[in-house]
C-alpha cells in the first residue's frame, strides 16, 4: 500500500549548535519553563542576542527577496504552537489565532516554536527580515500547551480551518516516521492535503530530521512541498532525512529566529531543523503564489518545487532533491506546459465527490465518442491520475497511453463503477477489470461494458521506493498523453428456428 503512517506529529525541537549560541545578559534559561526540560534542550544557549545581519535568510535565499518586501500575500498558515502577536518582527500581521482541536479562538505562543517559524517565513522591522515580511500569519495551533505531539486527526483539522480562514500557504509544524497510522487518519490527512490543493493553497512541512529511511507524514503525502534545512556551507544538515519526497533544501541550520519576549528578553533564538527550513520555504511559495497569479496551482508547485541550485550530481536526487532553493529561479522560471487535467485526481474519490465533480466531468458520454488529453504524474508527488467515463452495457471501450519519455514506466487500469474511494491510493485492485499488471511506456487496455454506468480509467507511476532497488532514485514529473475511444456493439440477432 502507499499509505501506512503513524499516528501523531512530533514537534521538531529547535537545537543549539553550542559554541555559536550567545547567552542573554540577565536570562538564565532555567526561569522560562518552555524552554529547557520542556524541550528536551540545554537551559544556556538558546536565547540569543539580535542578529547583526538584518538580511540573514533573505540573502542566503537570493536578494531578490529584499525587493520584496512591498509584495502583499494571501495569509501564511502556521500549524504550530501558536504565534506570539506582540512579536516586534510580526507586529501588525498576526490574525487571529485558532485551535485546531477545538476550533475555537486562541492568543499566544506557550512553547515559541511557532514564533520562531513565523519569523523565518515573514519577519520584518529590526534585527532581521523573513523572506516574505509583506504576508500575514495565521496561527493554528496543533499543539495544546504542554503536549510535544499532535494526533494526525487534529492536523487535518488543521489544515482545513487555515483553508477555511483564508490561508494561501499551509506550514505545518512536524514530523513522524510513516508507520502505523489507521486508514481514517490516513484519509483525512490525504483529504485534507488535497483538497486545500484544489482550492489553490499548497501545504508545506520539513522532511524530518530523525535520519530515518523510511517516509515520513505529512513529508511524503502528494501535493506537499517537503524543505529539508540546509548548512551555510551549503549543503544537507546531517540529520534531515533522505528520500523520494525531499523536494529543496532551504537555510534551517543555525538560523536565527524571532521568539516571544515573555520567554526570551532581547526576543531572539537560535534554531536547527527541517521545521525552520519549511517556514522559510512557506514565505516564498506566498511571495511566488502572489507574483505569479497565472501559473495554475500545479504549475505553481512544480515551479518552486525545482526552483534549485543544484548542489548533488546534476538533478534530483534524493540527498538535496533539486538543490539549495533559488527564489530567483522561483521567481522567473517558466512553468511546464500546462496539461489538461484538473489536480486532484489521483483517486476515484476526487472525481466522483459532489464538491469536486464538476470539475471532472465524464469525457465519454452517449454523444462523445472519444477524447484525447494530456497528464502528467510524479512517483512521490503526484503517483496517479483518474479520469471518469460513461459507458452503456455492450460498448466497447478502448485506451491508450504513451509517455514523453520512452524510459517512463506507467501502468494502466480500467476500474469498475464500483471501485471505492481511496481504492487507487491504498493499491486495492479488487475493482480493477483489466489492467497492464506492469510498467510499460505505452500501456494499451480495452473492455465491453456488461452494464452501463461510469467507468474510471487509471494512470499510474511507478512506485516512489522500489523496494527491490533500494539505489532507485525517484523520477522527476512524467508527462503522458492518453486518447480512448468507445464503440457500440450490437447485440447478436436471434438465431431463426
Amino acid at each position: 500500500m502507499r499509505r501506512r503512517v503513524a499516528i501523531a506529529v512530533r514537534v521538531a525541537a529547535a537545537v543549539v549548535t553550542g559554541a555559536g549560541a550567545a547567552i542573554a545578559a540577565g536570562w538564565a534559561g532555567p526561569a522560562s519553563p518552555a524552554f529547557g526540560a520542556a524541550l528536551a534542550l540545554p537551559s544556556a544557549g538558546f536565547c540569543v542576542p539580535a542578529p547583526t545581519d538584518a538580511t540573514y535568510v533573505p540573502r542566503a535565499l537570493g536578494a531578490v527577496a529584499l525587493a520584496a518586501n512591498g509584495v502583499a500575500t494571501e495569509p501564511i498558515a502556521i500549524l504550530d504552537t501558536g504565534v506570539d502577536p506582540d512579536a516586534p518582527q510580526l507586529a501588525g500581521r498576526v490574525l487571529p489565532g485558532w485551535d485546531a482541536a477545538t476550533g475555537a479562538p486562541v492568543s499566544g505562543d506557550w512553547d515559541g516554536h511557532g514564533t520562531s517559524a513565523a519569523g523565518l517565513a515573514a519577519s520584518a522591522g529590526a534585527g532581521m527580515a523573513g523572506v516574505s515580511p509583506g504576508s500575514p500569519i495565521l496561527p493554528v495551533r496543533i499543539y495544546a500547551p504542554g503536549a510535544r505531539t499532535a494526533a494526525l486527526a487534529v492536523v487535518a483539522k488543521g489544515i482545513e480551518l487555515a483553508v477555511a480562514r483564508g490561508a494561501g500557504v499551509v506550514v505545518v509544524e512536524g514530523s513522524v516516521p510513516a508507520a502505523g497510522a489507521s486508514d481514517d487518519e490516513w484519509r483525512a490527512l490525504v483529504k485534507a492535503v488535497d483538497a486545500a490543493f484544489a482550492k489553490g493553497v499548497i501545504v508545506v512541512t520539513g522532511m524530518g530530521d530523525d535520519t530515518l529511511p523510511d517516509a515520513n507524514l505529512p513529508s511524503s503525502l502528494p501535493h506537499v512541498l517537503t524543505a529539508g534545512a540546509a548548512t551555510a556551507t551549503p549543503s544537507r544538515s546531517a540529520p534531515v532525512n533522505t528520500g523520494p519526497w525531499l523536494d529543496l533544501l532551504v537555510p534551517g541550520e543555525g538560523v536565527t529566529a524571532p521568539l516571544p519576549l515573555a520567554l526570551c528578553p532581547v526576543g531572539f533564538g537560535f534554531a536547527t531543523g527541517s521545521s525552520f527550513a519549511a517556514p522559510a520555504l512557506g514565505g516564498a511559495v506566498a511571495l511566488v503564489q502572489a507574483s505569479r497569479p497565472t501559473l495554475t496551482t500545479q504549475q505553481l508547485f512544480e515551479v518552486i518545487r525545482r526552483a534549485g541550485t543544484d548542489l548533488g550530481t546534476g538533478g534530483r536526487d534524493d540527498d538535496s532533491g533539486y538543490g539549495l532553493l533559488s527564489l530567483p529561479t522561483a521567481l522567473s522560471a517558466a512553468p511546464l506546459a500546462k496539461d489538461t487535467s484538473v489536480e486532484p485526481d489521483d483517486d476515484p474519490y476526487w472525481v466522483r465527490s459532489s464538491a469536486y465533480v464538476k470539475k471532472h466531468p465524464a469525457l465519454l458520454t452517449k454523444t462523445k465518442m472519444r477524447f484525447k488529453a494530456t497528464g502528467t504524474v510524479s512517483p512521490a508527488k503526484d503517483p496517479a491520475d483518474v479520469y471518469r467515463v460513461s459507458l452503456l452495457k455492450r460498448e466497447r471501450l478502448v485506451v491508450n497511453v504513451s509517455a514523453a519519455d520512452p524510459n517512463a514506466l506507467l501502468e494502466l487500469a480500467i476500474l469498475d463503477p464500483r471501485v471505492e474511494s481511496f481504492d487507487v491510493t491504498d493499491d486495492v485492485a479488487e475493482w480493477a477489470l483489466v489492467a497492464t499488471g506492469g510498467l510499460s511506456s505505452d500501456p494499451q487496455l480495452e473492455i465491453t461494458a456488461a452494464r452501463s454506468g461510469t467507468f474510471y480509467i487509471a494512470v499510474t507511476s511507478a512506485p516512489a521506493v522500489d523496494p527491490d532497488d533500494a539505489a532507485q532514485t525517484a523520477a522527476e514529473v512524467e508527462p503522458y498523453t492518453l486518447s480512448a475511444y468507445k464503440q457500440r456493439k450490437k447485440a447478436k440477432a436471434k438465431a431463426k428456428k
